[in-house]
C-alpha cells in the first residue's frame, strides 16, 4: 500500500510500490507455497538476465509478523539451545544444520546456521549459511529457509511469544539477496524485489533483516490502529444517534486510548522505527543497504500514515473525556 503524506487517505502510489503490490498479489500464493518460484514480470527479464550473468548466489529472505512480542533469549536458549535432545521437535533440522553462532542485538538476536543439505529445494543455496533473525518486537526473518522449515521454527518460536498470531493471519514479506562477490561496496542496485550484495554474512543480515522485521510489523500495527478507529468510530455513532455518552463506552474508550498510546510507543521506542540499524550506524559502509532498503519499503512514509491515525484517535478522544 502506498500512503499519502497527510496520512489522511491512501494516495496514488509510486511505481515501485504498486510493481511490489501487483507482484504480490499474482504471485503471493506461489511464493508462499512452491520453493522452486523464480518468476519475474516480463517487462524486467532482459534487465535481469544482464544482472544474473555477475550473480553468484541468489537467496531467498521471508519476513513475518508471529507475535506482538517475543522472549529472544529464551527462543535462544530453548530452541536454539546447545545440546539438543533428539526427542526435540527440531531436532532432524538441526542434524543437518548446525547451529554456528548467535548475535545479540539491541532489538533481536541473529543465528547463524550452517549451509543447507544437498538434498535441499533447488531455491536454496548449498553454498550460503543459513540464518535466522528473531525480533524482539514480534517479528521473525529468514534467510536461505525453505517455506516448510521456516514453518516448523515458527511454531516453536511462538510457544516464547506474547499473543502469537495464528498461522495464516501472520503478516509476511519476501525479498531476495543477489550475491555479487565482484562489487566495490558493500551492497549494489536495490529494487523492489531483491537486493545486490557482496556479501551475505552477519551484518548484511543485520540490515536487511532489520528493514525486513519493520516492514511486517508496521503493517501488523496498520491493522490494529485500523481496528482501534472503527471501534472508536462505533462509540461515536452511538453518541451520535443516542445522545448519551455511557460509562460502558466509557470504558470501552479509555482501552482505546490507552492501547493507542502503547502502539505509538511500541513503534518508536521497542522497533526503533525512526532509528539505523546498528550495523548501518557504527559501519558506514552499510548505510547504502539500509537507506535503500528503507526507501523501497516505504517505512517513513506508513509511519507517518500510521501516526496520523493515531493522532486522529487522540484528538477526538479528549471531546468525550475531557
Amino acid at each position: 500500500n502506498a500512503y499519502s503524506r497527510d496520512g489522511a487517505k491512501l494516495g496514488s502510489q509510486s511505481f515501485r510500490q504498486s510493481l511490489r503490490n501487483r507482484r504480490s498479489s499474482l504471485l503471493l500464493e506461489e511464493i508462499i507455497n512452491n520453493d522452486s518460484y523464480t518468476g519475474f514480470l516480463p517487462d524486467e527479464r532482459q534487465q535481469q538476465a544482464e544482472e544474473e550473468l555477475h550473480v553468484a548466489e541468489r537467496i531467498r529472505v521471508r519476513s513475518v509478523q508471529a507475535a506482538s512480542s517475543i522472549d529472544v533469549v529464551a527462543v535462544l536458549s530453548k530452541v536454539f539451545g546447545s545440546g539438543i535432545p533428539r526427542s526435540h521437535p527440531l531436532a532432524d533440522f538441526f542434524e543437518t544444520s548446525p547451529i554456528i553462532r548467535h548475535v545479540f542485538g539491541r532489538t533481536n538476536v541473529i543465528i547463524q546456521l550452517s549451509p543447507p543439505p544437498a538434498n535441499s529445494p533447488t531455491s536454496l543455496s548449498p553454498s550460503v549459511p543459513r540464518y535466522v533473525a528473531i525480533y524482539r518486537f514480534g517479528s521473525v526473518v529468514f534467510f536461505n529457509i525453505s517455506h516448510k522449515e521456516a514453518s516448523r521454527l515458527l511454531e516453536q518460536i511462538k510457544k516464547h511469544a506474547v499473543h502469537p498470531i495464528p498461522v495464516g493471519f501472520e503478516r509476511r514479506e519476501f525479498f531476495e539477496m543477489a550475491l555479487q562477490p565482484q562489487l566495490e561496496t558493500a551492497a549494489g542496485k536495490i529494487t523492489a524485489d531483491r537486493a545486490l550484495v557482496r556479501e551475505l554474512d552477519m551484518n548484511t543480515v543485520g540490515v536487511v533483516s532489520n528493514i525486513m522485521g519493520q516492514t511486517v510489523a508496521l503493517d501488523w500495527h496498520l491493522d490494529t490502529v485500523d481496528e482501534l478507529l472503527r471501534n472508536f468510530s462505533n462509540i461515536n455513532s452511538s453518541v451520535e444517534s443516542t445522545g448519551n455518552f455511557t460509562s460502558m463506552e466509557r470504558h470501552t474508550l479509555f482501552q482505546v486510548v490507552a492501547r493507542n498510546n502503547s502502539l505509538f510507543i511500541e513503534m518508536v521506542g521497542k522497533m526503533g522505527i525512526k532509528d539505523r540499524s546498528d550495523t548501518a550506524w557504527h559501519l558506514s559502509q552499510y548505510e547504502g543497504l539500509h537507506e535503500g532498503m528503507r526507501k523501497e519499503f516505504d517505512l517513513d512514509e506508513r509511519f507517518r500514515h500510521i501516526e496520523f491515525k493515531l493522532n486522529l484517535i487522540q484528538q477526538n478522544a479528549k471531546f468525550f473525556l475531557e
